[in-house]
């Protein structure tokens, strides 16, 4: 079978786990003593709730130390600050002067009394401003990065053509927004590994149809398995075997951010059942109004014993 390697490898010592996961990441893990770290890349990329987690403990870290450095130079330089016999109260109002300063707000009662205190107060006033014009920019990256959300259904299934009977590989896919994609092409292969070497070898799957113009619904994607296909004749057990994973790669253009967007999924052996058939995933309203309901992509139906004949 030729090679048609998409830049995943193909020789391996181990054996080893899907190639992609559902999210469209890879399952590789980088190691160098010489590796650099891109701080903003890690910032754009991550979770909502890690991003403001994360944030939220800069903000916590930056005015602390700064709280501290007040109370080392002495709350007396802080005029309005009653000093108390206890730390943690005294720790406090130094912090709270210290939110104060950080972000701009603007002194009441308390003030810096002294020149130590006022060259601090500037220095914290200069990383306050700093730190807020950093996390604006990481915001306004993490909205205005083109992310196509493309929602595949979980399940890949072995299916027969209506009429004809042919048996054929087939899997769902939705635009998750309300916005419009337009060319949206379709390349899919399928990985095999072989269980002596653990090598991948590859090969291309032809598509009923390989691109849409639009995908304002679903868009079901169909491999025939024909003769010439590459998984023709093979059956549960020899997807087992073989750990067949079946890769997908879609590309569209995004008309609201005017450029091209990706997206990527796998399905391994263990997703794929046998002998199923697609419930459809939309409907017309009274009003004429089509409805997508996403929440369906992965419904199927058992194949009619008539068409399995």
């Amino acid at each position: 079978m030729a090679s048609l390697d998409p830049g995943i490898g193909e020789k391996f010592s181990h054996r080893t786990q899907r190639a992609i996961n559902h999210d469209g990441t890879f399952n590789v893990r980088r190691r160098s003593k010489r590796i650099r770290h891109d701080p903003y890349q890690r910032l754009i990329l991550m979770t909502w709730t890690r991003f403001f987690a994360e944030l939220g403990l800069l903000l916590v870290v930056i005015n602390a130390t700064f709280a501290l450095s007040y109370m080392a130079l002495g709350l007396q330089n802080l005029p309005g600050v009653v000093a108390s016999r206890n730390w943690g109260q005294n720790f406090l109002s130094a912090l709270f002067f210290s939110v104060q300063t950080f972000t701009s707000v603007g002194y009441g009662h308390v003030y810096p009394g002294s020149n130590g205190a006022g060259a601090l107060s500037s220095v914290e006033a200069l990383v306050g401003v700093l730190t807020f014009a950093l996390a604006t920019g990481l915001l306004y990256g993490r909205f205005s990065r083109p992310v196509a959300r493309i929602q595949f259904s979980r399940i890949a299934i072995i299916s027969r053509r209506p009429g004809t009977g042919g048996p054929c590989l087939q899997f769902r896919v939705a635009n998750r927004r309300d916005n419009t994609l337009v060319d949206v092409s379709a390349r899919v292969i399928v990985k095999f590994v072989d269980p002596v070497t653990l090598n991948f070898s590859y090969a291309a799957l032809s598509l009923e149809r390989e691109a849409v113009s639009l995908l304002p619904l679903t868009w079901t994607l169909v491999h025939d398995l024909t003769p010439g296909s590459p998984l023709h004749g093979l059956g549960p057990a020899d997807y087992e075997a073989r750990n067949v994973e079946i890769i997908v790669l879609l590309k569209s253009y995004d008309d609201t951010f005017a450029q091209d967007v990706h997206a990527r999924n796998s399905y391994i052996h263990s997703e794929i059942l046998w002998n199923r058939r697609f419930i459809r995933a939309y409907e017309v309203e009274d009003d004429g109004i089509t409805v997508v309901d996403l929440d369906a992509l992965d419904a199927t139906d058992p194949l009619d014993e008539a068409n399995e004949r």
